[in-house]
């Protein structure tokens, strides 16, 4: 029973964290729990991580809840009981106090309390395993902030987190960068021919950039924009591979054109997520605010704020849906939105971003569909981790390779 009490209070204690509600005996009870050994704070890093939450109650619906949940009040029964019969008392219903508390905690829903408990439980009562020699889990980390900027005269420079540097062009034009990234100001510009720059991310890298019309630009990654250091004519004509978000400048003189290898985006002045990678089937244009008209060489297509169109480049056809603009622009804010989307796509999607190799064993589990919330910036295991509870896949690390397999 004791050890059932204790339990039972670490579960509360956490549970007082995940909801930013600790009182100062709860302070004190997790600092002391965390001293009794290493793995506590590992084990509560793992039970407040939001992520985790949302994976546990996902998986837990597989499961009969208020099945479990009797189990849960049946095992706080028995233990009571049990007491009771050792003791001499008279079985009758916990204390006020007690039953408040319980009442405080059943409040965080069942569900909740059986993952928090019986995790504990699970977790707690494992031995720690101290192997001699032991390795470090392979940890595939997460990407970070750079580029490549390739200049009109060929010069190539590296661009790193937090680098400070000015450079001029030839035609006078300022680059500055600094933490923020990267910034083009003309000053004293003396040559009409246009200049151009290009920018570039490579696998795991994101950047941002201000044009020099004030035009703002965020690149994923494994993306390039080819752009002039200072405008010049009609249009303002910008050349993109991959995805980057943009937050075009208004100027209604002077149209805002994206070039792509299948098609061409223009705007006045608006925000828009472009996705338009090489190896990928299709180009999905999703307009955050404002409006954008879609061309593909035959046929124009106008969107306004909350749609997206979607281009077939086999087919050659454009599609506009109404969606969920913030799971397309998620990534700007640092986190994947995944609703029932195929395996394969999600992987490839991620390898862009981690320098994660996998290969899928079998064609079937491609086409398993996954839905996830997860923080951009954390490393890759918890995206694994996750993968791994999926009754329909088996996944294996081999020579730093993820073999992907549906299960047998």
């Amino acid at each position: 029973m004791e050890s059932f009490k204790k339990h039972f209070r670490i579960a509360e204690f956490l549970a007082a964290f995940f909801t930013d509600a600790p009182t100062e005996q709860d302070k004190r009870d997790y600092e002391e729990w965390e001293k009794e050994r290493e793995s506590n704070r590992d084990l509560a890093k793992h039970v407040l991580d939001l992520n985790n939450y949302i994976r546990f109650e996902s998986t837990t619906r597989r499961f009969d809840q208020q099945e479990g949940w009797k189990v849960f009040k049946d095992h706080l029964a028995r233990k009571s009981n049990m007491l009771a019969d050792k003791t001499g008392m008279i079985k009758k219903k916990p204390s006020g106090k007690v039953w408040n508390r319980f009442k405080y905690i059943a409040g965080y829903a069942a569900v909740g309390i059986i993952l928090i408990i019986y995790g504990i439980f699970y977790w707690i009562n494992q031995p720690v395993k101290e192997e001699p020699g032991a390795v470090f889990a392979y940890r595939i980390e997460a990407g970070t902030t750079g580029a490549r900027l390739t200049m009109a005269d060929g010069k190539v420079m590296d661009i790193v987190k937090d680098q400070t540097f000015l450079l001029k062009e030839s035609d006078g034009t300022v680059i500055m960068a600094d933490s923020t990234g990267i910034g083009y100001q003309i000053h004293e510009v003396k040559n009409e021919k246009e200049v151009r720059n290009m920018i570039q991310t490579l696998t795991g890298m994101e950047y941002s950039l201000t044009l020099s019309d004030g035009t703002k630009v965020y690149l994923n990654a494994e993306s390039k924009l080819s752009f002039p250091v200072s405008f010049k004519g009609a249009q303002r004509i910008v050349a993109l591979s991959g995805e980057a978000y943009f937050d075009v400048a208004k100027d209604a003189e002077h149209p805002f054109v994206i070039e792509t290898r299948d098609l061409s985006v223009k705007v006045l002045g608006t925000s828009f997520n472009l996705r338009a990678y090489d190896d990928e089937k299709v180009v999905t244009t999703t307009l955050a605010s404002g409006k954008v008209q879609v061309f593909d060489g035959r046929q124009f297509e106008d969107i306004i704020s909350g749609e997206q169109v979607v281009y077939e480049k086999a087919a050659r056809t454009m599609v506009v849906n109404e969606v969920d603009v913030a799971r397309y622009v998620a990534w700007r804010s640092g986190r994947f939105i995944f609703r029932n989307e195929r395996l394969e796509d999600i992987m490839a999607y991620l390898a862009r971003w981690y320098h994660v190799k996998y290969q899928f064993v079998d064609d079937d589990v491609k086409n398993i569909r996954i839905g996830a919330k997860l923080n951009r910036y954390d490393n890759m295991n918890p995206i694994i981790d996750m993968l791994k509870m999926n009754s329909l896949m088996e996944i294996t690390l081999r020579d730093s390779v993820y073999l992907i397999s549906s299960k047998k």
